[in-house]
C-alpha cells in the first residue's frame, strides 16, 4: 500500500503507529478516510482502495 501511494504522491509522507487494539486506520491531512473497525465486518483495505479515496 505504501508503494501503491508513493508511486502516485510523491511528496507523501508516512507514520506508522504501533499499538496492539487491533485498529488499522489511514488519515489524510488530519481527516480519516479508512478505518477497519467503523466498517460492518472489520477488515484491512483491498489493494487500491486507499488510493482510490485519496483521490476522492
Amino acid at each position: 500500500m505504501k508503494e501503491e501511494i508513493e508511486n502516485n504522491f510523491k511528496n507523501a509522507e508516512f507514520e506508522l503507529e504501533k499499538g496492539s487494539g487491533g485498529d488499522f486506520i489511514v488519515e489524510v491531512d488530519g481527516k480519516v478516510i479508512f478505518s477497519k473497525n467503523d466498517l460492518p465486518r472489520p477488515r484491512f483495505p483491498e489493494d487500491g482502495e486507499i488510493l482510490k479515496l485519496i483521490k476522492n
